[in-house]
Order: C-alpha cells, then structure tokens, then sequence
C-alpha cells in the first residue's frame, strides 16, 4: 500500500478558524508512505476482510472471495453461512440491493472478485440497519474512485470459469462517473448416488436408489452506471443504473430403481432445465452533511424489476429406451419492488462522539408467478401433453414493509461505549391464487431491540457485549406453491403459510492488538431461535419426497470463533481462524430432534518476493453442516497462486490452481425422519487452474475524497 501527501497552498481556512490566525503558504515534499495492508482488523462492532490485500483475489468471483472471510463459511454447492446460518443480509457499499436478496448465490457470482477492495462481517448491527438477516450482515465494499480518468481491466480464463471486466472512473470538476462491466461463465458438474429406505411404524416398506449426474452452465452480463454530483462541499446526489442478465441451464441423467416387496420399478431419465433472470435497479441517493461534525441527512429511493422465466423437461425411458413418460413444468414470475428511506444523524455534543441516530423507511414488493404442469400420462408414450390442473394455478403477491428506528450512542472520556436502539418493522404480505382457495393476507410486527457495550482498556485490549435480535421473512419463492417435479421420486415446493421467524444473540469480545503487529480476535455467542424456518423432507408410502418450508422447529447455538494474523517477517505474513459452536435443533409438532458439534478454520500465507513477485497458499475445512434432520461430512478447499507486478505495478499476471490434488470432492449427506432415512453421496467436481491479466492504466491517484478538502473536517457515521 502506498500514499502521497502533498501540501495544498492557501487553502481557506475553516468556518470555525479563529480570525486571528493568519494563513501561509508552505510547499513540502511529497512524502510517501508504504506498508503492507493487514488482511484482517476488527473496527469497532465489525470484522474486516481486506480483499485487495490478498492477491489470488485477482481472478474469481465474490463466492472465492467469502471463502477466506473470518466467521464466513462456503459449502461445496456454494452456499454461504455466518456460524452456520444462512440467513444473512448483503450490503453493497453499504446500501441494500434486491439481487442479492432474491438470488444470493448467483448474484455474488456476478461481482468479480477484482472489484471488491474489503468485506465487512457485522454479528452486531446498529438499530439503523434493516432487521432482516438473522445471522448478521455481510457489507461488500468495492474499490474506491481515482482522481482523473482511470480504467481497469481484468480477464481470466481457467476450465471452470472465465471471466472478463472493465471498470472506468472519472472525476471532472464536481461530477464523478463510474462505469463497470462483468461478463462471466462458468460450469459445475455433479454426480450423486441416493439410498433411501421408506419407513412405516419403524419397519422398511421400501428401497430407493438413484444415480444421478449434473452439468450446469452458468453465464451472467453484469453492468452498472453511477453519477455523482457534488452539490457543494455539504451536499451531493448521486444516482446508479444496474443491469444483470443470467441463466443456468442444466441438463441431468438418472437412473432410478424403486422396490417394495410388491414390485419394482426401474427407468432412465433425461431433463432439461432452464433458469434465467433479467433485472434492472435504478437508486438515487441524496447526502447533506452540515457543518457540526457527523451531522448527516440522506435519502434514498431504490426501484427494480425482475423477470424470472424457468421451465423443466423430463423423458423417462424404460431400460430397453423405450421413451414412454414426458412432462413439462414452464413457471413465468415478474416482480417490482420500490423503496424509500431517511436516515439522520445528530451530534449530542461538539465532539461528535455522542450521536442520535433515526429514520424511516417504507418498501414495497408485487410479484406475481404463473405455473402449470403438462404431461402425457393419459397417452403413455403420445406427443401430446395435457395440463394438470391439480399443479397450475397463477399467484399473485405483495409485502409491504414500515420501519422506523432510533439509536443512541454515548463515548465516555475513559473509553467507554455505549450504544443501544430499537427499531420497529411492520409488515403486510398476502397472495391470492386464481384456482385453488389458498389465498391469504397476513400482518405481523417486530419490535427489535439492540445493545452494545465495549471498552478499550489500552492501546493493545479491548473488550465489547452485545445483545442483537434479527428477523427473516419468507419470500415469494418460499411462499410459492409451485412443485417441481423434475424428478417424479422427490418433489420440492415453497409454504405460502410461512411466518417470520427471529433469532436472540449474546455475544462477547476480545481484541488484542500487539506492538509487534500480532493481532488475535476472539468472540463467544450463544443465539436462540423458537420459531426456525427449516427446510421438511417428508416421504410418503409410495416412496415419493415432499421437500419444502415449514415454521416447525427450535435452534439454540453456543460457539466461538478465534482470528489472528502476524507477520513472521517483513514479507511473510499468517493469518487463520478457527470456529466451533455446538447446534441443538429440537422440532416438538415432528418429534424431531438433531444435535451435533460444528468445527471449521482457515489459514492464508502470503510471501512477498524480490521483484514484484508474491505467492500465496490459503485453505479452509470444515467437519459439515448440522441440520434438523441430518448432516453433511467435511469438506474443504485449498489454493496457490503466484502473481508478477511489472509496468510500475500498473498491470500484473497471476496464476492460480485449487485443489490441484483431488479431481473431486466427495461428500456424504446423511437424514433421518420417521418416515425415511437417507444417504446421499455427491462428488463435486472441482479442480480448477485459471490465469488473470489485469491492467490498470489512466491518472492513478487516490480521490481522498476531494469534496472534503472544500469542506471543515466532518465525522462519518
């Protein structure tokens, strides 16, 4: 990391100067001051992950990216969970955005891990941030603007993914433009092997074995477009257009075999799926800032539109390939969603250390989703398919959401901190069909309190208690009724009688941060939650699956996360983490019941070498997933890479390998119900090289935020 300072002659002096103090100008040398980024530092009631500081991030998306991230974990399907729940709110730039709401996985596919300059882990949030996300919000900041013209470009290519990107910055007088572009594609490939035996009264009625093989395509156009416009040194407006378009579609072989002491049933199986989504934001922001220190006023209006067109196809064949079952499940889904937003800051005395915080929000999402199901079951073996209105119906869906919240925050002279809030969320949802008679309307309200105690005791501890509640509402594709019977054997649907549900967490802290650069964050929680949504597998007597949503289980959690980093010498640096927590899970209307331990830790070495060449190895392991009615066995990943800087570091090659000694990862999945138990063993194939070229060319110097330098020095909330 470099900076350059440079004096600036005769600037104005601040409103708040005394009149006496007479100005000079004094030119001095540029100074410039290196150092080497910490990958990992706790900053007040959050954890920070400094992404452009680990060079492997030069290629990649996001997903790699949180894969390093302290309190973070990845699974091999790429879900992300913060201590083991996947419940989590994304922030972009601290703002919400309905992408990652509607598609977490996908959309962090989008973001190029280039791009991303750190990762905030925030476990205990401010009353001001929204009360969705039970576990806790992951805020991605991307890399700041530059003063002048600038434009960075990224490409890599490997056998999993390819990618390519361009960023353009510029600042012409008061006017910022920004313009990016990601293009991106990538393939997985999956083979699994299910056993699973149907119960009644304890006892085997019957015997399932499925073989089956997954190749998906995954290809997304991302851009965006923001302008800003600084007002005056106080105020400024800015407004971004995004653009995303993505689809996945996959193809699927199976083999299945289903006994049970009566008869047996034996068939291949060839599907086709499609899954696309085209979505559009458009935000506009407007900041006010006065002149006592963090007094602020902002306002902000986001609208979006998604459209999410997806269709299954399904030919079954007997073993001598004879086609005689096809069916076809087409769902059409479209939705709008607007909201609007204040927030104000007011300083409670000229310090600016003891602030009042407030606002309001209101957001609103439409939706509606047409499904059907056709088939030739009338004609075994005809062309035609015949809709089943049993399986096809239109909804419509709405949700309005009301907020308002106020925080406090009070800083003591011997380093005391305190903040509480509270913060109200009233919500409004309902749908109607135009078939069935299961249309409903239901208003619930939450009342979410939040507390934060810490103390610095010296420059090197300090210490923080908290107490947070967190919501997570269902959302359309939980409320949706729409089965998917892309595999007859096991069916998948959403709940449309789904309610919120809310986790309690108690957490305490302790940082140390030595002299010598040695840094250790340790952390204990214990949440609880009496009303989880968790995912139901139920299995009837004729063998078939019935997966979906349902408000039917308890979950309490005691864990513990420890991160450190050092810096063995002046170009060899460690950093790691370790997390353990102990899961209860307990479901009393299912007389379910599943607890177990979770264990996971990271480690990151990065060498910096004569020459502008640095290597790096990172890995991460965990013992597997704890759900209500099963677990998962240990996954884990690992990773080299090697990067050459030349042209005054304006440009770099890197090239990387993960997993380089396994072809695949095998992982085992066991559940247990009354009515069935299983084991499903998949292989994700996940060995990847990849190489990345990136150039940065233009003005090179940091912004620092010109609007500041018109301006007496202000905080930031």
């Amino acid at each position: 990391m470099s900076a350059t300072l440079t004096s600036h002659a005769q600037q104005p002096p601040s409103p708040r100067s005394d009149s006496n103090i007479v100005s000079s100008t004094k030119n001095l040398n540029a100074i410039t001051i290196s150092g080497k980024k910490k990958l990992v530092v706790t900053k007040g009631d959050k954890l920070v992950y400094n992404a452009s500081a680990d060079i492997s991030n030069k290629a990649g998306s996001a997903t790699d990216v949180l894969r390093k991230v302290p309190l973070l974990t990845v699974g091999a399907d790429g879900e992300v969970k913060m201590r083991g729940d996947p419940n989590i709110k994304v922030l972009l730039n601290g703002l919400p955005s309905g992408i990652f709401a509607k598609n977490l996985k996908e959309a962090l596919k989008m973001i190029p891990a280039s791009s991303i300059a750190s990762i905030e882990v925030i476990t205990s949030p401010s009353a001001k941030y929204e009360a969705e996300g039970a576990a806790g919000i992951i805020n991605i900041i991307t890399k700041k603007k530059i003063k002048g013209t600038s434009v960075e470009t990224t490409f890599s290519a490997g056998n999993l993914e390819q990618s390519a990107s361009a960023a353009l910055s510029t600042v012409k007088g008061n006017v910022e433009l920004s313009l990016n572009i990601n293009a991106s594609n990538q393939r997985e490939r999956r083979t699994s092997t299910l056993n699973r035996t149907s119960l009644f009264n304890g006892q085997p009625v019957g015997e399932l074995l499925q073989q089956t093989e997954v190749i998906q395509h995954e290809r997304s156009l991302y851009g965006d477009a923001g302008l800003t416009w600084h007002v005056d040194s106080l105020q400024k407006i800015s407004t971004t257009l995004t653009i995303w378009n993505g689809s996945w579609p996959s193809r699927s072989t199976l083999y299945n075999r289903y006994q049970d002491g009566k008869s047996n049933t034996e068939y291949n199986q060839n599907s086709r799926q499609k899954y696309a989504s085209g979505y559009y934001e458009l935000s506009a922001n407007y900041q006010k800032r006065f002149r006592r220190k963090v007094q602020e006023l902002q306002v902000l209006g986001q609208v979006s539109n998604m459209t999410e067109p997806s269709e299954y196809n399904t030919n079954q064949y007997t073993l001598s390939g004879v086609n005689y079952f096809r069916e076809s499940g087409p769902n059409r889904s479209k939705s709008w969603d607007f909201s609007l937003q204040a927030d104000y800051t007011h300083p409670l005395n000229k310090s600016g250390r003891n602030v009042l915080e407030t606002g309001v929000k209101f957001s609103r999402t439409s939706a509606s989703t047409s499904y059907s199901a056709w088939n030739n079951e009338h004609n075994p073996g005809g062309t035609d398919l015949i809709e089943i209105p049993s399986r096809s119906d239109h909804m419509k869906y709405f949700q309005n959401i009301y907020a308002a919240y106020v925080s406090l925050k009070f800083e003591t002279e011997n380093k005391w901190l305190f903040r509480t809030g509270l913060r109200f969320e009233g919500t409004r949802l309902g749908s109607e069909f135009q078939r069935a008679p299961s249309s409903f309307n239901a208003s619930f309200s939450n009342l979410v309190p939040s507390l934060l105690i810490a103390k610095t005791l010296n420059d090197q501890h300090d210490v923080k208690f908290s107490y947070t509640e967190r919501i997570r509402r269902p959302w359309i594709w939980d409320l949706n009724p729409f089965v998917n019977a892309s595999d007859p054997r096991n069916l998948t649907s959403g709940n449309p009688l789904l309610r919120p549900e809310t986790t309690r967490t108690l957490e305490a802290g302790y940082n140390y941060n030595a002299p010598s650069g040695f840094t250790l964050n340790n952390s204990v929680y214990f949440s609880s939650n009496s009303n989880a949504i968790e995912m139901l597998t139920t299995v009837d007597s004729l063998g078939i699956s019935r997966t979906s949503p349902r408000n039917v289980a308890a979950n309490k959690r005691l864990g513990a996360n420890i991160n450190a980093a050092m810096d063995l010498s002046s170009s060899l640096s460690v950093n790691g983490g370790v997390e353990l927590y102990q899961v209860w899970f307990k479901s009393d209307a299912l007389q379910v019941k599943n607890e177990a331990g979770f264990y996971s830790f990271n480690l990151n070495v990065s060498w910096s070498l004569p020459k502008d060449f640095t290597v790096q190895a990172s890995g991460d392991y965990s013992n597997g997933y704890v759900t209500l009615q099963g677990r998962n066995s240990a996954s884990w990943s690992y990773s080299f890479s090697a990067q050459k800087e030349f042209l005054h570091k304006k440009a770099s090659v890197m090239i990387g390998v993960t997993n380089p000694f396994q072809n695949s990862l095998l992982q085992r999945s066991t559940a247990t119900a009354p009515s069935f138990r299983s084991t499903e063993v998949n292989n994700y194939f996940n060995r990847g090289f990849r190489i990345a070229f990136n150039w940065k060319f233009g003005s090179l110097k940091s912004n620092n935020n010109s609007e500041e330098k018109k301006m007496p020095p202000i905080g930031r909330h």
